[in-house]
């Protein structure tokens, strides 16, 4: 299913997923089922063939190609109608300047979501040239797609300043997928009461910790189905309890089922770069080979 070598060569109707150690990026290739659900990151959808149509605010709907989502907005057709349309989407960075760089060159429309790209016409052809292009490798689809996204002079600017407490608090739920350090220590360990490390953790992440947990072990499992691995063994060595447990979460955060994203036609071409699989590589010490 994976190319280990991070160059891949399919033809240009099947679908791609990028997976970096912060990003993750679809290209369809095909209009896909719309499912309800709530989403638990910040995500840039692309229209790139079709219509995109978003209802954010008072008025009729809006005719774009370009949608910027915040987390913690539900995701249905009364918001948001992309059954007419063939969708790419970037899941940014969390904790990155991403975000704020692509509000400030576009315009909100209501609800935390901003439309109309200032250069969707770049944006889109990046975004299919990435796609179609029969031989890329991950550095070079990133680059691709980043500079058609964010601007140059946008690139390495600060918009918005992370408090360091939440950082240790984020990397220390990513370190340990397994043992789920309690809320009362991870508010210990960066000197803050319960309440306060919740509020702050929402505020600045968009959602609360427990389900920023429960939305890296959904992109850990997604890492390990693309090598390869069953659901059932991604489940396993991602923190889950079993397969319907990962199965339920996997939705709750995609909208979509894991065995409909990998093991359904047209099937999915995933391309990982190695700071992704150097992610899970301890966690496949002893695993049998794919």
């Amino acid at each position: 299913m994976t190319n280990k070598n991070n160059t891949n060569h399919i033809s240009s109707k099947t679908p791609r997923l990028f997976i970096w150690s912060r990003e993750v990026m679809f290209l369809g290739t095909y209009v896909s089922r719309q499912e309800p659900y709530r989403t638990t990151q910040e995500l840039m959808v692309v229209c790139l063939q079709g219509t995109l149509n978003v209802k954010a605010g008072e008025g009729p709907p809006i005719s774009t190609r370009t949608c910027l989502i915040p987390p913690g907005i539900w995701l249905d057709r009364k918001l948001i109608e992309s059954r007419q349309a063939v969708l790419g989407i970037y899941f940014l960075a969390p904790f990155s300047q991403d975000h704020a760089a692509l509000a400030s060159h576009m315009t909100e429309v209501g609800q935390g979501i901003f439309c109309h790209h200032a250069d969707e016409s770049a944006v889109i052809r990046a975004m299919m040239k990435v796609r179609n292009q029969s031989v890329i490798t991950t550095q070079e689809a990133r680059s691709i797609i980043r500079d058609a996204l964010i601007p140059k002079p946008l690139q390495g600017l600060v918009f918005r300043e992370y408090d360091p407490r939440l950082l240790t608090v984020a990397k220390r739920i990513r370190a340990e997928l397994h043992d789920s350090p309690t809320l009362t220590e991870l508010a210990n360990e960066v000197n803050l009461s319960e309440s306060r490390l919740e509020k702050l953790f929402k505020e600045q992440a968009g959602l609360p910790i427990t389900q920023y947990r429960v939305r890296y072990r959904v992109f850990i499992s997604t890492i390990i189905m693309a090598l390869g691995y069953s659901v059932t063994e991604a489940a396993l060595l991602a923190g889950f309890s079993n397969s319907a447990h990962l199965s339920r979460c996997y939705r709750q955060v995609n909208g979509v089922t894991p065995s409909s994203t990998f093991l359904n036609p047209p099937h999915l071409e995933a391309i990982l770069d190695s700071s992704a699989t150097s992610l899970v590589a301890p966690l496949l010490e002893g695993q049998p080979a794919i």
